[in-house]
């Protein structure tokens, strides 16, 4: 038993030092710090307001004073002597000016607002420091009031520290050379003769030179507060006695701010400003500094030392716990110490305002948790490990089983793969025949094409040469006559019909002579026609040649003219394209797939657009109809073999997959753009020298 307990708690007292040790090290991050101060807002809205001092009243400057007084500010110094001597007849015990009064007004002014801070002899102006940060230097500028009024009464300074979030959490109370505005004022409150000792001594001279956590007693708006007009006539405005012997602090309490995050003028973010929303004006945050003074209850924070034992305490007390716990069970329990931690920082900041901090406490208990569960990880990966060399062990025997049995199902896979390929030779045969039918088809088309342009010159070249013959004929009878009358003395011949003779054999030399030009014309079609079809279908035995693709596309528009011609219009728009290196014969063959499926997608009448130009070491050849078009469904698939789009026996769906398979082997590219109804344009693009290419 003793030893299962050791070998528990030493796994336990490590994670909870390396937990521990990560904390230390991350509270002396800037971002750590800063949820530490988000902390401390939770534990004042946990804890709530408090009910307001009784000894403290704000004259506000505000908007519905303002209204009454009907001036813009800054107001006369006269109207602040008014208040003073409306405030020290009240009985009030202090008059603090949470206002700077750095620039002299009319002087005037200035003498009746020193004359009444003098006459009522319990008054506090504030004083400032304004700090110049310079990448070089950083230089604090004190801001005093005029001498006028600091000679008349005391002066502190309004001290306070904005943490990096905005919000202000501490304040100084004594600086080297000034006391604070705060402090200055309780001062003046424990000088009178009446004054009760505070219910806590002052704080000592060390701790006021230390910046101290404020003790808020609730949102803003939460001292009792008056406006400013009504200060200036308290008998007829606020009950009898509001200021007797209290301290009275004036400022400024400006409430149409719109944001937060765009304060103006003395207003600043307390811990209660994420809840309420709004922010607390300067004269508020010195009343509470007061107070605090008053009573001696600023928020307690313990010492360092303090801090790290009972995060220890903490760590330890967790690790021990979760140890001997189940996952989800120690989850719970995680979850139960956090609560409890909150209850405490909640309880202690509650009844002594003692600042707790929680993130530590609650990241303490976060990393212990993951440490156990990382401890648990790697112990059960040792003991995955160890089992998986004794399984190893075990399948080793099996394996040999096995293999006997994998041996004879690869015998098995064997003879199924010969048989699938022998379907896929069957089944390659078939492509090929598929293939050659498609080829086929298209060498009927073109023999139509052939036969029909070599119909027609053929035709007048036999219908002339009967012609030929024909006058030939007459020729030799003209000839024969002629030989016979030059040797007898006919009548003719004495009444002048040598002329006529000779009229009509140089007529028939004429038509002879036409007929001829006719019948050369006519083989000189007829050898365009076969060059153009030698054109079309240049063998591709020799590999890739230079070819002038211009001269494929016309000689393919010739052998398609049966299908074109007074039907479709062609439009030509050719640019200056180098000599590219392919097989004619199958670059060919594409173009008269392209072109005659767009012969085809024209139902009546219709245009061609035929345009070619070069881009770096690229040609492109577009063609565009508009025909019938192509749906959007089916152009993903216009490039697959056996696809058609036609009627049953009206084409094998092999064209354009031939084209593609084509296009590819040149390295080149082919895509087609379609909309329905409106017409389709293929796109060719063919390297002007392919790399790796062969016939």
């Amino acid at each position: 038993m003793s030893k299962l307990q050791s070998s528990s708690i030493w796994p336990a007292t490590l994670v909870a030092g390396l937990a521990l040790g990560l904390v230390i090290a991350f509270s002396n991050t800037s971002f750590f710090a800063l949820l530490e101060l988000k902390g401390l807002d939770l534990l004042f809205t946990l804890r709530g307001p408090l009910s307001p001092p009784d000894s403290i009243v704000i004259v506000a400057i505000d908007e519905p004073s303002m209204a009454e007084i009907k001036q813009q500010w800054p107001w006369p110094r006269s109207l602040h002597a008014r208040l003073i001597q409306q405030l020290h007849q009240a009985g009030a015990a202090v008059i603090g000016f949470d206002i700077l009064f750095a620039e002299p007004s009319e002087p005037a002014e200035d003498q009746v607002l020193a004359q009444a801070l003098r006459e009522s002899g319990n008054g506090v102006l504030a004083s400032a420091l304004s700090v110049v940060n310079d990448p070089l230097f950083r230089h604090t500028i004190r801001i005093d009031p005029i001498p006028t009024l600091r000679d008349s009464t005391l002066v502190g300074g309004a001290f306070i520290g904005i943490d990096p979030d905005g919000v202000v959490r501490r304040a100084r109370l004594l600086a080297p050379d000034l006391p604070s505005f705060a402090l200055q004022v309780v001062r003046r409150y424990l000088e009178r003769p009446t004054a009760v000792a505070p219910e806590r001594p002052l704080l000592s001279q060390r701790d006021l030179l230390r910046e101290q956590p404020i003790d808020y007693r609730g949102p803003p708006n939460t001292i009792q507060t008056v406006s400013y007009y009504q200060a200036l006539d308290p008998q007829h405005l606020l009950p009898p006695g509001m200021f007797a012997d209290k301290i009275v602090l004036v400022g400024r309490v400006l409430e149409a701010i719109p944001e937060p995050q765009r304060l103006s003028g003395d207003t600043f973010l307390t811990p209660f400003s994420w809840t309420s929303g709004n922010p607390a004006a300067g004269v508020e945050i010195q009343a509470t500094l007061v107070d605090n003074l008053l009573h001696g209850r600023f928020v307690a924070e313990p010492t360092p030392a303090e801090h790290g034992l009972g995060l220890l305490a903490l760590a330890l007390i967790a690790s021990l716990s979760v140890a001997r716990l189940k996952p989800l069970a120690a989850l719970i329990a995680t979850a139960v110490l956090a609560t409890l931690c909150l209850a405490i920082a909640w309880a202690a900041f509650a009844a002594a305002s003692l600042w707790l901090p929680l993130l530590p406490a609650i990241m303490t208990l976060v990393l212990v948790y993951g440490g156990h569960l990382l401890l648990r990880a790697l112990t059960a990966e040792r003991d995955r490990r160890r089992l998986l060399e004794a399984i190893n062990r075990d399948l080793e025997a099996k394996i040999a089983e096995r293999t006997q049995e994998l041996a004879a199902a690869n015998q098995e896979l064997g003879q199924r793969h010969r048989q699938l390929e022998t379907a896929y030779q069957d089944l390659t045969h078939t492509q090929q025949q598929l293939v050659q039918s498609e080829k086929m088809a298209s060498l009927g088309q073109l023999v139509a094409g052939v036969a029909h342009e070599l119909n027609n010159p053929t035709s007048y070249v036999h219908g002339n040469l009967d012609l030929i013959e024909e006058y030939t004929e007459h020729l030799a009878g003209l000839l024969e006559a002629q030989a016979g009358e030059d040797g007898s003395d006919s009548p003719a011949r004495h009444q002048g019909g040598e002329p006529n003779q000779e009229s009509d054999v140089a007529d028939t030399l004429n038509i002879l002579r036409e007929l001829t030009a006719s019948c050369k014309e006519g083989t000189k079609r007829i050898g365009k026609i076969v060059l153009d079809l030698r054109v079309f279908s240049r063998t591709d035995d020799v590999g890739l040649i230079p070819t002038d693709l211009h001269e494929g596309i016309e000689s393919t528009l010739k052998l398609l003219t049966k299908q074109y011609q007074n039907r479709i219009t062609i439009h030509r728009d050719y640019r200056p394209l180098p000599e590219v290196e392919c097989l004619p014969g199958q670059i060919n063959q594409v173009f008269m797939n392209l072109l005659q499926n767009a012969a085809q997608a024209i139902p009546g009448k219709g245009n061609v657009w035929i345009a070619t130009h070069t881009e770096g070491a690229w040609v492109r050849i577009a063609i565009r109809d508009d025909g019938a078009g192509i749906a959007a469904e089916h152009l993903s698939k216009v490039f697959d073999p056996f696809f058609t789009t036609k009627p049953v026996g009206a084409g094998t769906g092999l064209g354009l997959s031939i084209s593609y398979g084509i296009v590819e082997k040149h390295g080149g590219k082919i895509r087609v753009a379609s909309t329905l109804h409106e017409g389709s344009e293929f796109t060719v693009e063919l390297p002007v020298r392919p790399i790796g290419r062969t016939a």
